[in-house]
């Protein structure tokens, strides 16, 4: 699969980095308690930054895009 264009990359990173982590903390919250919204959306962050990390570094979504 190739790769999308630079700034479509930083967006995706972006939206992995926010979107996961503040939906789980805010259904855990909903639905449990607020410890317990803080600990989910600490945990998915966690996910998600490994996730990220893995993009940037394994398959090289840092580096711009050569023309």
């Amino acid at each position: 699969m190739k790769k999308p264009k630079y700034p479509y990359r930083i967006a995706i990173l972006m939206a992995i980095l926010t979107i996961p982590p503040i939906g789980a903390t805010q259904l855990g919250w909903y639905f449990y308690d607020q410890q317990t919204g803080f600990d989910y959306g600490m945990i998915v962050g966690t996910f998600s930054v490994i996730f990220a990390a893995w993009l940037m570094y394994e398959k090289k979504w840092r580096e711009e895009d050569e023309d």
